[in-house]
């Protein structure tokens, strides 16, 4: 700050070179006019001499303002230096007019004296004093030699008289020069205070108008008759006002003629903010928001200031308000789909009902696209979101009217469907959705056929509980599911009870896993030519001290569905091998395995352990697979069933028959065994089913050398068929005995089951019984 102060001294002594000029010729006068007093040759010398010290003083004013340009680049200490440098040539200069006064007052007093002299010579000497200090302030070094170089000259003279007098007024020059240097120094410093003072009024200003005028809100102080006093660059901006239009002093109506010359304010949005505006100005108040012609929103409020006027602040609030826009819309609708979500559509239903009563005709429907996994794992899922968002489509086309369709999650929609007009009955309206939403789709050049399963519940009488609705049409869905795909079920009471049945059961099987109630049956396999048992097949059993017998048909999906069927494999597995071990050493035991079961990465690990514990002969145990476990991922399949089979136990492919029947598996698959389904061998003793399908079937079986099991023998005319079929091994069914408990398998097991020689035919119960 102080070298800029000082630069701009050194500057200041320069600045005027007309005053140099006037100067000169004034002194050029005087000393004109003594010679032309006195006649005295030394006063043309002197006036010769200040004539060139006047030159050479001009050339140097031009020479400072040439350099000026060259150091105009220069910083810091280099141009406190350079200033330096022509403050020091400015005082040589100087000095030498002022020492050439000086001589003149001398030569006034002793070589040339008149009354003229005298006086001249004095009053051009204290005339120039008061200059020196006025012009050179900044420089109390410079003003110190001048004044010396004045006086000096000047007090000399006076003290060559001799007298008292003359020597006091000589010596009065030491104290005038420093009275001259006491108030050069306090006039710079207070050149200087308010130098630095101006300064820092001048960064205060630029920071607020910088601040001002990078406010994002805009800007505009009134004074107490509401003209401008301040008005930002945002406030500009926002009424599209130029930059060269002076807005201090005008009215605020002026702001609003502006604003509606420019377009940015109709007529009508003027006059709304001069009605709403005004009052706000002049008494304060809440903000007030206003939407543009250009769609923008703008926020205004006022603060009254402390003595009159007020501050009006505003601000463009257009991007928050599309930003609580999107944050709402992501808050209420699925971003995928653009439906409504599942806790929004619940407020649609409820501000429905609320403008239109719901009698007997408002449906809840419920579906999901079946096999949809299947479409994300094969395609991918981006084909997956299209597909998503392609049924989501079709369901806002959907014909009926004031329809409300919401993803609920998934591949889940729910749709509600008011009272119409022309009522369609439940069934109808669930068909009319299956029917717009089934078919074949085109995702990227991929086509997919597509199914659904729905599942709806419609109002029972006055009003409409969407809880009670949302569970009766989930039950009806799951009724659907369970029927296969593309069904669709209507809510019926007796869904509710079973299930809360299925909810009671599996609360019950969970207790029954840990505390390890469920039991193990076992079903005979008897040789075809001995009739002996060769093996049993390991069933789960419960019998609920409550409930009674529940059907593995109906907990083991529950099971699965509960992600406790390993609990249930590992038990059987277990105890399947513990009793094996009491039975016969011809005897083996056979354990059904589910898909679930082979997903599982500890399965071997836990086939090991049931080994180990019980210390069975792995020759004796046999592991059945279905072919829809070997559907559900088939490489996989290969590789595990490869591992059983490598430790020694038998693979047999159970119900074989069904599901997908593909013969490729029988040569692709590690078999030891086929079990044939029983619906080979249902209605052969009538004809219903060919007795040659069955043994077409089993001869091919035998071609590739697999031991041939008949499952579900029922009948002794189905025996007798059965036997009769050249290849078969073994045989299965009700018809040689229920399942039934270990104890009763070491007593079936030294009889014969079947009525062929050597052996005599004994039932099951005779031998149980004997």
């Amino acid at each position: 700050m102080m070298a800029e102060v000082y630069t701009s001294f050194v500057d200041t002594f320069f600045r005027d070179s007309h005053s140099l000029v006037v100067g000169a010729v004034m002194q050029f006068i005087v000393v004109g006019a003594a010679w032309l007093d006195t006649g005295h040759i030394v006063y043309p010398v002197l006036v010769v001499a200040i004539l060139l010290t006047a030159y050479v003083r001009v050339r140097q004013f031009g020479a400072y303002h040439a350099d000026k340009e060259r150091a105009a680049a220069l910083e810091g200490d280099e141009k406190v230096e350079w200033a330096t440098m022509w403050e020091t040539r400015y005082m040589w200069t100087s000095a030498v007019g002022a020492g050439l006064i000086g001589v003149y007052a001398f030569v006034a007093m002793h070589v040339a004296s008149s009354e003229y002299t005298l006086i001249s010579a004095f009053t051009l000497v204290f005339a120039t004093l008061p200059t020196v200090v006025a012009r050179l302030y900044g420089s109390p070094r410079l003003v110190f030699t001048i004044v010396v170089s004045l006086l000096v000259p000047a007090s000399v003279g006076a003290a060559l008289y001799g007298d008292l007098a003359h020597l006091l007024a000589a010596l009065m020059c030491v104290p005038y020069i420093a009275l001259m240097q006491t108030l050069v120094r306090n006039i710079r410093a207070s050149v200087i205070d308010a130098i630095q003072g101006r300064a820092k009024n001048q960064e205060i200003a630029e920071r607020f108008d910088i601040a001002l005028n990078n406010m994002s809100h805009g800007l505009i102080m009134f004074d107490d008759d509401l003209r401008v006093l301040v008005a930002n660059k945002t406030a500009r901006t926002l009424f599209d006002i130029p930059d060269h239009i002076v807005l201090e002093g005008r009215h605020f109506e002026t702001i609003l003629r502006y604003g509606r010359a420019r377009k940015v304010l109709s007529v009508r949005q003027v006059d709304k903010l001069r009605r709403q505006l005004l009052p706000m100005i002049l008494r304060g108040g809440t903000e007030k928001r206003f939407v543009l012609n250009d769609g923008r929103h703008v926020e205004f409020r006022s603060n009254p200031r402390g003595s009159s006027g007020a501050v009006l602040t505003f601000e463009d609030i257009t991007e928050r308000i599309n930003a609580e826009r999107q944050m709402l819309s992501m808050a209420r609708y699925d971003a995928l789909t653009g439906l409504p979500n599942r806790s929004y559509f619940a407020t649609l239903i409820s501000e429905r009902l609320k403008q239109k009563s719901c009698e007997s005709g408002c449906m809840l429907i419920m579906l999901d696209i079946d096999d949809f996994k299947h479409v994300n794992d094969t395609l991918g899922h981006a084909q997956g979101d299209m597909l998503l968002r392609t049924v989501a489509s079709r369901l806002k086309d959907f014909r009926l009217s004031d329809v409300l369709v919401s993803r609920q999650g998934g591949d889940e929609f729910m749709v509600f469907v008011p009272e119409q007009a022309n009522a369609l009955s439940p069934n109808e309206t669930a068909e009319l959705v299956r029917s717009k939403l089934m078919g074949v789709y085109e995702l990227s050049g991929e086509q997919v056929h597509v199914t659904v399963s729905i599942g709806l519940a419609a109002a029972e009488g006055a009003g409409f509980d969407l809880t009670r609705m949302m569970v009766r049409a989930d039950l009806a869905l799951y009724r659907s599911k369970a029927q296969g795909k593309g069904v669709c079920s209507v809510f019926e009471d007796s869904m509710d009870a079973e299930y809360k049945r299925r909810q009671l059961v599996k609360g019950e099987l969970a207790k029954a896993l840990d505390e390890d109630a469920l039991s193990v049956r076992y079903q005979p396999i008897v040789d075809a030519h001995t009739g002996k048992i060769v093996a049993c097949e390991a069933l789960s059993r419960w019998s609920h001290p409550e409930l009674g017998d529940i059907s593995p048909a109906e907990y083991i999906p529950l099971a699965e569905e509960m992600g406790m069927i390993g609990k249930v494999s590992r038990s059987v597995l277990l105890r399947a091998m513990q009793d094996c071990v009491k039975w016969p050493g011809d005897v083996s035991v056979s354990v059904n395995l589910s898909a679930i079961d082979f997903r599982r990465s500890r399965l071997l690990d836990e086939i090991d352990d049931a080994i180990r514990k019980s210390g069975i002969s792995t020759n004796r145990l046999e592991i059945e697979v279905t072919e829809t476990a070997v559907i559900s991922n088939e490489a996989e399949m290969l590789t595990m069933l490869q591992t059983i089979r490598d430790r020694g136990i038998k693979v047999s492919l159970d119900d074989f028959g069904t599901g997908y029947s593909s013969l490729s598996y029988l040569h692709k698959l590690p078999l030891d065994k086929v079990k044939i389904d029983r619906s080979f061998v249902e209605g052969i003793e009538s004809g219903k089913t060919p007795i040659d399908l069955l043994r077409g079937v089993t001869n091919l079986c035998i071609m590739l050398g697999l031991e041939v099991t008949i499952e579900g023998v029922s009948s002794d005319a189905q025996l007798s068929l059965v036997l009769a079929t050249k290849g078969v091994s073994r045989i299965q069914g009700f018809v040689l005995g229920p399942a039934l408990p270990t104890a009763s398998i070491l007593e079936l097991a030294r009889h014969s089951l079947l009525p062929v020689s050597p052996v005599r035919y004994i039932s099951p119960k005779a031998a149980v019984a004997s």
